[in-house]
């Protein structure tokens, strides 16, 4: 009977137990099983890399561009259209009047007039309907 060639040998030599969820580690790539998971318990070799890696500036913050705010934010907020930072209550286009904010075109009236015409057009023909059943009958 053939065997199925299913989940994956842990990494660590002395282990090699046959796991079905491996696990495979961040740091160094491997696959190991439940015991072995831990950078600790397989003997990563990328523990010092990674613990030295840039570690983030804690201070780092980002005034609110919106005039007369003085909120600052942990985290860019930054507005895709104008690229500028903002609070999060000015983070929205319409809450810091952003420059290239669009305003919407009044669709509405231009319909409303084409509606107006052919109604007209159609009550001049009615009165005229009108006046000339009561001509003829």
């Amino acid at each position: 009977m053939a065997e199925l060639e299913v989940g994956q040998h842990c990494g660590v030599p002395d282990c090699r137990q046959l796991d079905f969820l491996p696990f495979v580690c961040d740091g160094c790539s491997g696959v190991f099983c439940l015991q072995h998971r831990s950078r600790d318990a397989h003997g990563c070799s990328e523990v010092n890399i990674r613990n030295n890696s840039v570690k983030p500036d804690l201070h780092r913050s980002y005034p609110c561009s919106y005039k007369d705010c003085s909120e600052k934010e942990l985290l860019p907020v930054l507005c895709p259209y104008c690229e500028k930072h903002f609070c999060l209550r000015h983070r929205h286009q319409s809450d810091h009047e952003c420059e290239k904010l669009e305003t919407p075109k009044p669709r509405m009236a231009a319909t409303q007039q084409l509606v107006q015409q052919i109604i007209g057009k159609y009550r001049g023909i009615y009165f005229l309907f009108l006046i000339f059943s009561s001509e003829h009958s």
